[in-house]
């Protein structure tokens, strides 16, 4: 997840600068905006593939597991956009590929992450304690939750916002190099980065593969 944050931010960026350069005039790094798109969204579909044998493995609620359901069904979403764009059909959107599939897919990992976070307050899971307070270990699973579901709010208003409906070019409500975009984008970016280190702090992960 550390890899798919990071490589949406790159993307991110990679788009930024690919749409305010002048046409034909694309760098080296502009031009590997799908493939840091295309190794996020691999990344977002092992990670959650993983997740969801990992929850079977340890008995975890139903809701738990239909959040994590939902967020992997979302990868599959997401990979199609850097996908299509790769290949630059003009019937799937040229370069800029399928013009729905990172709006579809982010609201599946935000309707996800709402599940996920809604189990957590039903279903209190081992070893955290309501009583202490976020930064408390046993927490830290909740805590990384909570800043994932922060983190869609922005990145669902990003894709709203610079949505180009029905593939039309002008038809989104902001353009993509607008502020709010870039903020929004920003934000997302940064807080499924923060989300991820989270919770790999939690399972003791920069120090023990074995988790």
């Amino acid at each position: 997840f550390i890899v798919a944050s990071a490589a949406l931010i790159l993307d991110f960026g990679a788009l930024q600068h690919l749409l305010r350069e002048p046409v034909g005039g694309a760098d080296f790094f502009a031009e590997l905006c799908n493939w840091f798109g295309v190794l996020s969204c691999l990344a977002w579909l092992l990670g959650f593939a993983i997740l969801a044998h990992w929850l079977h493995q340890v008995g975890a609620t139903s809701m738990g597991k239909a959040g994590c359901y939902l967020k992997l069904v979302a990868s599959v979403f997401f990979n199609l956009q850097p996908m299509t764009g790769t290949m630059g059909d003009a019937l799937l959107g040229g370069s800029a590929g399928l013009w729905w599939s990172n709006l579809t897919g982010i609201l599946f990992f935000h309707f996800g992450n709402i599940i996920s976070c809604t189990d957590f307050y039903l279903h209190t899971p081992p070893g955290a304690e309501k009583k202490k307070g976020w930064g408390y270990h046993g927490n830290l699973p909740i805590t990384a939750m909570w800043i994932y579901h922060a983190a869609t709010w922005f990145l669902v208003g990003a894709n709203f916002l610079s949505c180009s409906w029905n593939g039309k070019v002008g038809t989104s409500f902001v353009p993509t190099t607008g502020l709010p975009v870039v903020i929004c984008q920003v934000a997302g970016g940064f807080l499924l980065l923060l989300g991820s280190v989270v919770y790999t702090i939690w399972c003791d992960g920069f120090r023990n593969f074995n988790h």
